[in-house]
């Protein structure tokens, strides 16, 4: 079995789960069809970060062969989802003389995508410590002398072009060791992409970017945020907070393990207490020599509700950073498995305040069960990076992985000719 040159793969790395999607183009939709998915509990990650190689290699092999299996192809390479404490996001611009081989100031020159790579690289040219890369240049705005939110400035004409951007960026070692645990399951990585990024190019519209939404994405360790106005992202964080924080809460409160507090927290809890019956109540795991425990519904979804109440806060705050003056008109949309606890939006309403939905994948065909749930919305999104994210999001690729890049493409085109 080879790659099609037509197949698109995403590799979800996360905390609690790796997720492997294998799609093709859909003819008849002019969509993804969904061809393949594998998905195992994740071994060796912990908050984003590598903590055991070995463990981290095997998990990626389970879930690329089956999903390989399931579409019968065999996978080289993929977009692979990132997260974790290490990622920053952070606004910046840059501005260069539209010079066509004459004087710049004197003379109005049209804009081509030279001048558009280069303020970007301009705009990129900031100060980062040592053991930080840029993962993503996101395009925001352009200027054209004095004239303001420009998105496409060429074959404009001009003496000034200014980029106003935002970079994410992430820790050069956590990256490598990814990458490294990702080749060695056999696989290229063809780049990284932030989570919420990802998860937006499956599940928003693009009027809802230009009037202003959040996307939350939930995962096992990290809640990750993405804040989109004018058709940009306008601000990116990662939180160290998720759902094993809840389920580490149950443990705790009801002395039970963490399998069957998880257990416990997806059958039984609502993330609001009021929304829970006090009357229900079930038996809590206990040994043939323990006294039998029961406890309600109400009193465990207090647990979820005061933990998910401080992850909306912390959200909210960094909502605030975003510096988007105008009132987000969407509101808000969760992704990540959090986003399946009941009553979630209800209390994300209540703390966040404005609508919130949940993030449901789109564009895609199918597996449908796979396809509906906002828990495969980023392992989506990173296949549909050429079709979607291409024209919004930009790769803060190395020299290196571009040279690499370019020759594999080479290296296939003779393999076509033999």
């Amino acid at each position: 079995m080879v790659q099609e040159k037509r197949i698109s793969v995403g590799l979800d790395i996360g905390t609690t789960k790796v997720c492997c999607i294998i799609a093709q183009p859909d003819e008849k939709t002019n969509g993804m069809k969904l061809v393949g998915a594998g998905l195992v509990a994740s071994r060796g990650m912990k908050k984003g970060v590598v903590v055991n190689m070995d463990e981290m290699v095997q998990s990626v092999e389970k879930a690329v062969k089956l999903a390989e299996k399931m579409a019968n192809v065999k996978v080289k390479n993929s977009f692979v989802g990132i997260s974790g404490d290490h990622i920053r996001g952070i606004n910046t611009q840059g501005a260069i003389a539209i010079s066509k081989n004459g004087p710049p100031i004197t003379q109005v020159n049209e804009i081509s995508n030279s001048e558009i790579n280069r303020v970007l690289d301009m705009a990129k040219a900031i100060s980062l410590p040592i053991d930080r890369e840029i993962i993503h240049i996101l395009p925001q705005e352009y200027v054209v002398d004095d004239q303001g939110g420009i998105k496409n400035p060429v074959g404009m004409v001009g003496r000034r072009l200014e980029a106003k951007v935002h970079l994410v960026t992430g820790s050069s070692s956590s990256i490598k060791n990814i990458t490294k645990c990702v080749e060695e399951a056999g696989i290229e990585v063809i780049g990284f992409i932030f989570r919420p990024l990802a998860s937006a190019s499956a599940t928003l519209e693009p009027y809802e970017k230009e009037l202003g939404i959040v996307l939350i994405d939930i995962g096992g360790s990290t809640t990750d945020i993405s804040v989109f106005f004018e058709g940009s992202v306008r601000h990116t964080a990662s939180i160290i907070i998720g759902g094993n924080n809840i389920t580490n809460d149950i443990a705790m409160m009801l002395q039970v393990s963490l399998e069957e507090a998880e257990e416990i927290k997806l059958k039984y809890s609502s993330a609001k207490a009021s929304m829970a019956s006090t009357d229900l109540d079930f038996e809590l795991p206990h040994g043939p020599e323990e006294v039998t425990r029961h406890v309600s519904e109400h009193e465990v979804s207090r647990y979820v509700e005061a933990r998910m109440s401080e992850i909306f806060q912390l959200v909210k705050t960094e909502i605030l950073r975003s510096d988007v003056k105008n009132p987000l008109t969407f509101g808000v949309v969760l992704t990540g498995g959090g986003a399946l606890l009941r009553n979630i939006t209800s209390l994300a309403e209540e703390v966040i305040g404005g609508p919130v939905k949940i993030g449901i994948p789109k564009g895609i065909g199918g597996v449908v069960d796979i396809a509906a749930s906002p828990i495969y919305a980023e392992a989506i999104g990173l296949i549909q990076y050429d079709s979607i994210m291409g024209e919004d999001f930009n790769l803060g690729d190395s020299e290196d992985t571009i040279l690499r890049q370019v020759l594999q493409r080479v290296k296939d085109w003779f393999g076509e000719l033999l």
